[in-house]
């Protein structure tokens, strides 16, 4: 069981959000919001890896 499918860190079942609209929508919205996140996390990352790479072909002389 994940985090994500957990309604608290009490030890709430998570089957008990599928009988909450309410719950369940919290749920989704949490999920949504986390993975945008996450996808924000990536591309940071990926333009970091980028830019480190253009920095070692300048550095090496392969920009001439």
């Amino acid at each position: 069981m994940t985090v994500m499918e957990r309604d608290d860190l009490t030890g709430a079942r998570p089957d008990s959000a599928k009988r909450d609209p309410a719950k369940r929508r919290e749920a989704e919205l949490r999920a949504k919001k986390l993975r945008s996140r996450n996808l924000a996390v990536l591309a940071a990352l990926l333009a970091l890896v980028v830019l480190f790479y253009a920095i070692t072909l300048v550095r090496m002389g392969g920009a001439h």
